[in-house]
């Protein structure tokens, strides 16, 4: 059976693997996807009648659900080097990004228990859109995750295995980036 080409070995073309250009290439239409999202966010926050006021009553929950959420993609990076128990620190990832959708889901019932619907206002639609389309993006990365923790065995093909945990760790930094730049714009700005 013929493996397929580059899987591992980079192109001579590009410089990189087939994983790595598939997933910069998958990185690049979601900068897009973000990029008009944000695009809509400013075009409807410079409208608006009034000035929209940023969530800071609930910053200190953003705050503190952004440290798992960072964590678990440090962990994720770190398993490159430690093969050896990688499983364990992807699960112990995956762990740490559903504590970050646990706590958008107790914030979403506390805003929506206070008035604050996607019908309530043009921000609060855009706020729940933003953060709505984030947490569908954690939740594929979990996805994402759990599949190569499955699909590994418990002593790894080294070179598949690390390649795809170098694009998993560019995956997870994206989310990250996007998350950071929510929490300045929805709970500070």
């Amino acid at each position: 059976m013929n493996a397929i080409p580059y899987t591992v070995e980079r192109r001579p073309d590009t410089g990189v693997n087939n994983v790595q250009l598939g997933m910069w290439l998958f990185i690049a239409s979601e900068v897009m996807l973000f990029g008009g999202l944000f695009s809509a966010y400013f075009t409807l926050r410079a409208g608006a009648p009034s000035p929209w006021l940023p969530l800071r009553d609930h910053l200190a929950g953003a705050i503190a659900a952004t440290i798992p959420l960072l964590a678990g993609t440090a962990l994720t990076a770190t398993t490159v080097r430690r093969l050896d128990r990688y499983r364990l620190s992807l699960a112990l990832a995956v762990i740490l990004a559903l504590s970050f959708c646990a706590w958008k889901a107790l914030e979403y019932q506390e805003l929506f228990r206070a008035g604050h619907s996607p019908a309530s206002s043009t921000l609060m639609a855009t706020f729940f859109l933003l953060t709505g389309v984030h947490v569908l993006h954690v939740l594929g990365g979990i996805a994402a995750t759990v599949w190569i923790v499955l699909r590994g065995g418990a002593v790894p093909d080294r070179g598949p295995t690390i390649n795809r945990l170098r694009a998993l760790t560019r995956y997870w930094t994206f989310v990250d980036i996007v998350w950071l730049v929510l929490l300045v714009l929805l709970y500070v700005v």
